[in-house]
């Protein structure tokens, strides 16, 4: 399956001692914007090295997107109910709706967005625990797997999602 990720989500899966399964589920498109903003050079040769087995595609810059993102990003801007959306994350959401296939991000603009943007609704946006859950159906590997991540993101999910 193909899909559209972030900076925070690639970020947080190459800290994943086990981030090697999520290329057995996903293709990972990174617009290039994503590519710009990561600093951390652990991700950079996460990335580099799924770039090189195929598992990461770049996706280009292009002016149609550039100004849907301005619009998008203007038009959250005005929801005050909506946590803040940076210009890559929302590159990369616009892609995943343009190309119709999931959006990966550990950030929670987009997923209001979805549920408060009409336009936007048909996107399947996806966090790390939803794409746990989708690579580890077995629910004894499931509960391990997400202690595992946990452990090595630092990231807590509420005890409500993981019930």
């Amino acid at each position: 399956m193909s899909a559209v990720a972030d900076t925070c989500f690639m970020v947080n899966w190459s800290n994943f001692r086990r981030n090697k399964d999520l290329f057995k589920r996903f293709t990972i498109n990174l617009p290039i914007l994503v590519i710009d903003e990561v600093k951390d050079i652990r991700t950079k040769r996460f990335i580099a090295n799924w770039i090189v087995r195929g598992g990461v595609r770049i996706l280009p810059s292009l002016p149609s997107i550039d100004t849907e993102t301005l619009k998008l990003i203007r038009l959250s801007e005005n929801i005050p109910s909506l946590p803040r959306i940076d210009p890559p994350e929302t590159y990369g959401l616009i892609y995943a709706k343009i190309l119709k296939i999931p959006f990966l991000t550990d950030n929670k603009a987009p997923k209001r967005i979805v549920k408060i943007i009409k336009e936007y609704e048909e996107v399947n946006v996806l966090d790390s625990l939803d794409v746990l859950k989708l690579i580890y159906r077995k629910e004894n590997i499931l509960k391990r797997r997400i202690e595992d991540f946990m452990r090595d993101t630092g990231i807590k999910f509420s005890t409500v999602r993981l019930r």
